[in-house]
């Protein structure tokens, strides 16, 4: 395929040229009208930008010229009635995963397992007639653009849909080619927050994005602890500069900006030279943003320092590989996380037991949003047969979803806006505490049971 090649390279240079991230004048509220088979217009609000607290609402003052990313794009090109091919022998799908060697390794090998059991699964259940499903694997390289190669092999391999990945470069890539391609695409294990700014109308992501916890982080911080001289201590990366936005900017708003933003790169292990900085400034707070690797010797060494600022962090702290690295000076931090792997509702302890028995490891977030993110693939493929544009359309018009991980909630851009959590290290152990009471009342009243699968046993 020479031809969709070269419209794969000119996509992805003229694509990411003119990306511009117009979060600011995007936090509003908003109701899509959609028309039902009889004729009749109904009203449905989709939540405002990344669901955004009042009080963090840039712009909140002011009426802008245009509002972004209050209506889901339409596609509106052919195919929805292409006839179904007569030699299918499988029901292809895609599945992108980063280089098992890399920093995103272990991350990786979870979300590939969460995929495989939810494939297994499907096609134990299936009825006769039915095809089996079938995963066409690519592993990404560290070679830039290198999964736009790789969707392209989607492509020629026929896939319907496509998941992946975690790293954010890889998955903004395949992205720009899923466009071209015309091939949707599940993310299930990326937080930027900048993924579906492209208004790319083939991408659906049920992994919370990095935005639910810089909110929730600048509420805890300011509001809940009275912290007010506030540094930050970041990985020297595209995530850790697109991740840690939200909170620099939500707690500028809420009337405490932050002292000092320090980096460091992916492979440190020494920090004198930010130590010194920090501990001349004496922080209250510090909100570490990063891997586990290198945020544990930075915590450990913080404190030997002598600096008492409490520590947060993001998602990637609850991790052994931090708390080993940290030693004591783990005690008392606390990070945002997407949900409780504690809980114990039947579908995540059911989930837990299929998943421990089949690979020996109970599963992370990583297993549990790449389970969900593929049986909503299998559910959407289900209701719309093998047509990649009326699987389009069956997945992008999804606006709620239960799955292991809980219940889903999509806004405009199609990002999973669900509550998060916040988890505690103390005496040993990480202790998590559910979301604010205003969050599950706004999820609870926003649920509606419209997912493929609960359709489906019905």
């Amino acid at each position: 395929m020479p031809a969709v090649r070269a419209a794969v390279l000119w996509v992805i240079v003229a694509g990411l040229a003119s990306l511009t991230v117009l979060a600011s004048a995007a936090a509003y509220d908003t109701k899509q009208e959609k028309e039902k088979g009889d004729g009749c217009v109904i009203t449905t609000p989709y939540p405002y930008f990344g669901n955004v607290p009042d009080e963090l609402k840039p712009f909140r003052n002011v009426e802008p010229y245009y509002k972004y990313w209050q209506e889901r794009l339409p596609f509106r090109g052919p195919g929805r009635d292409y006839p179904d091919s007569a030699q299918l022998k499988s029901l292809k799908v895609g599945l992108l995963g980063p280089p098992p060697y890399g920093s995103e390794g272990r991350r990786g090998e979870m979300s590939r397992k969460g995929v495989m059991l939810a494939f297994e699964e499907a096609n134990a259940a299936r009825q006769p007639g039915e095809l089996p499903f079938e995963i066409v694997e690519r592993i990404d390289t560290p070679q830039w653009g290198s999964a736009a190669n790789l969707a392209v092999e989607f492509a020629d391999n026929e896939v319907l849909a496509f998941l992946g990945t975690i790293d954010g470069d890889a998955t903004h890539v395949a992205l720009r080619v899923a466009l071209k391609i015309e091939t949707f695409m599940v993310n299930t294990s990326d937080p930027d927050p900048t993924l579906t700014e492209t208004q790319i109308p083939w991408l659906l992501r049920v992994f919370p994005d990095d935005r639910q916890q810089g909110y929730r982080l600048a509420q805890l911080v300011v509001k809940e602890r009275g912290c007010k001289q506030i540094a930050v201590f970041r990985v020297n990366s595209r995530p850790g500069r697109v991740g840690v936005r939200t909170f620099v900017d939500s707690v500028r708003r809420l009337g405490q900006p932050i002292m000092q933003e320090l980096r460091f790169k992916e492979g440190d292990r020494v920090f004198d030279q930010q130590i010194a900085v920090i501990k001349q400034a004496e922080p209250d707070a510090i909100l570490f943003w990063g891997n586990p690797e290198e945020i544990g010797p930075a915590a450990a060494q913080l404190r030997a320092a002598g600096i008492k600022a409490a520590f947060f962090g993001c998602d990637r702290l609850l991790d052994e590989v931090f708390l080993k690295g940290a030693g004591d000076a783990a005690e008392g931090t606390t990070v945002a996380y997407f949900f409780d792997p504690q809980k114990t509702d039947k579908a995540w302890v059911e989930f837990g037991a299929r998943f421990e028995k089949r690979y020996g490891v109970r599963p992370d977030i990583y297993a549990g949003y790449a389970y969900d993110g593929a049986r909503l693939t299998i559910d959407g493929i289900r209701k719309a047969g093998p047509n990649r544009y009326r699987i389009r359309d069956a997945l992008a018009d999804l606006e709620h979803y239960d799955g292991v991980t809980g219940h889903m909630h999509f806004d405009a851009r199609w990002d999973n806006i669900a509550p998060i959590v916040l988890a505690q290290y103390r005496e040993g152990k990480w202790w998590f505490e559910g979301p604010k009471k205003s969050e599950q009342a706004k999820a609870a009243s926003q649920a509606e049971p419209s997912s493929f699968h609960e359709a489906q046993e019905k």
